[in-house]
């Protein structure tokens, strides 16, 4: 067993759809585990070395150093570091030939760096089938500062190439046709055949000795949370000023409301506006909101909606004339024409009169339009 500190480099991710123990699929790009890299901090949150996946990240069996990831090979490696030397000789003896990664998800609350993927913990497999295919098993070289190992020959080539075949069946068909065809545990066969001849056998090893627990690092410390005692007298007061701003704008209303009959009513009393609109036109006048404003040409003042409205019903002609009328030196000669006093132009009397008959007739009844009130009238 090395005296030496023990480190290592290994494959433990790579980009793609997989689907957690728990959960729906995800999907990994070579910018999120890039970002993983890039954001990875040992000093305040280092990611611990287990066996599995222990909901604890307990006992730790060494920590990762750095994260990198090659965009040639599209993988995303761990450097790891002071790893316990009773787990480096399980390691050896073909114990743990896979690795699988679990990471904090962006938006969860206990996560390092909030808003990017961030390492858990490094899992070692046994038995167990990695959720992430496609990484090269894990073996640790008899050497000085001893390193992850991976062979290169006929055998692992060939795995790569019918990995990615499966890969692409995947995407295409599925996993589970996928399985059908290729199975993954084939796959890893030939890598391991391919690669027997590295591993240091069994016999070296001390497969039933006990792991040795690695000091677990201090976690960094963190603030206490902040909580706040409601206070009794501040809510009373803020209610107390809520209530006043709800009266204050019940009663605008009121009186905007108020301003609105009046200036109706006056409409009405000069005959520029039907009685039976009045009710409509201060309606109208109501639902209007007071902050929006209307500019009638380029570089004029804008002015309120309903100050816009009052001002266009103001401007009406005269619809009904109210009072003595001079109807002549004979009051029953039907008269022949009339002249208004805005132009001075004649205007046929039987035709205004069935004009204010139509008006009548669309006023009594809302929703006629005025070719209907004139035939009705007629």
């Amino acid at each position: 067993m090395s005296s030496n500190p023990v480190t290592a480099r290994t494959e433990v991710f790579r980009p793609g759809t997989f689907k957690p123990m728990q959960g729906e699929p995800i999907t990994y790009s070579a910018a999120d585990l890039k970002a993983i890299a890039d954001a990875y901090d040992a000093q305040t949150a280092p990611a611990p070395i287990v066996v599995g996946h222990p909901d604890a990240d307990a006992p730790a069996y060494g920590w990762v150093e750095s994260f990198d990831y090659d965009s040639r090979a599209e993988r995303l490696f761990a450097n790891l570091h002071e790893i316990d030397p009773a787990f480096e000789e399980m390691v050896k003896a073909g114990r743990f030939k896979k690795v699988s990664m679990a990471f904090f998800a962006p938006q969860q609350g206990h996560n390092p760096q909030p808003g990017t993927w961030y390492p858990k913990h490094v899992g070692f497999l046994g038995a167990a089938a990695p959720a992430v295919s496609g990484l090269k098993n894990a073996a640790f070289a008899g050497a000085a500062g001893a390193t992850f190992t991976a062979a290169f020959g006929m055998g692992e080539q060939t795995a790569s190439i019918f990995r990615r075949i499966r890969d692409w069946m995947i995407d295409r068909d599925g996993l589970e046709q996928a399985d059908k065809v290729l199975p993954a545990w084939e796959i890893d066969w030939l890598e391991d055949a391919d690669r027997s001849e590295a591993r240091f056998s069994a016999s070296s090893a001390a497969p039933d000795a006990p792991p040795a627990t690695a000091p677990r690092k201090p976690e960094p410390k963190k603030d206490p949370d902040v909580t706040n005692t409601p206070d009794p007298a501040f809510a009373a007061r803020e209610a107390e000023v809520i209530a006043r701003e709800k009266n204050l704008a019940a009663r605008e209303r009121e009186l905007a409301h108020a301003g609105h009959v009046a200036f109706a009513e006056k409409l009405v009393s000069e005959g520029r506006l039907l009685p039976a609109l009045k009710d409509q036109t201060v309606a109208i006048l109501d639902a209007l909101p007071a902050d929006t404003k209307i500019a009638f040409a380029e570089g004029a003042e804008a002015v309120s909606a309903g100050d816009a409205l009052k001002t266009m019903l103001q401007a009406l002609p005269v619809a009904v004339t109210y009072g003595a009328a001079n109807l002549g030196d004979d009051p029953d000669a039907p008269a022949k024409s009339a002249a208004f006093a805005a132009d001075g132009k004649a205007v046929d009397v039987e035709r205004l009169a069935l004009h204010n008959k139509a008006l009548s007739y669309q006023a009594a009844h809302p929703g006629t339009d005025y070719a209907a009130a004139v035939r009705a009238v007629s």
